[in-house]
């Protein structure tokens, strides 16, 4: 008769703690577990056993790495020169000081009035 595998999982803890061992025959709840683990700041191995004492690796969960802060980088100030002609400059800003309005694909105004009040139409 063969008995059911049998997964552990062992966790050593960064700080002064006993390793953490855990024994099941489901491997799911073991690898379950072994994660919460690795979360929770501990260095998880999860191991099957072949019999006569002895256990094959299976996986390693790591504990997550410190977040590092990004150190943006320095935006320098350019001076861009405009190569435009004064007609130009003159029409962007008649350009931007106009109220926007719709208009169709041929270039005409869509928007022609307000209809008792329920907006433009």
């Amino acid at each position: 008769m063969s008995r059911p595998r049998t997964y552990r999982v062992v966790a050593v803890w960064p700080a002064p703690a006993p390793e953490s061992r855990y024994e099941k025959t489901d491997r799911a709840r073991v690898v379950a577990l072994a994660r919460k683990w690795a979360r929770a700041g501990a260095t998880a191995t999860v191991e099957r056993d072949v019999g006569s004492w002895q256990w094959r690796h299976v996986r390693t969960f790591e504990p997550p790495a410190p977040a590092v802060e990004e150190q943006r980088p320095v935006a320098e100030h350019r001076v861009v020169e405009h190569d435009q002609d004064d007609d130009e400059l003159g029409l962007y800003e008649r350009l931007m000081r106009q109220a926007p309005t719709s208009r169709d694909n041929r270039g005409r105004r869509t928007c022609r009035h307000v209809i008792g009040g329920r907006g433009i139409r």
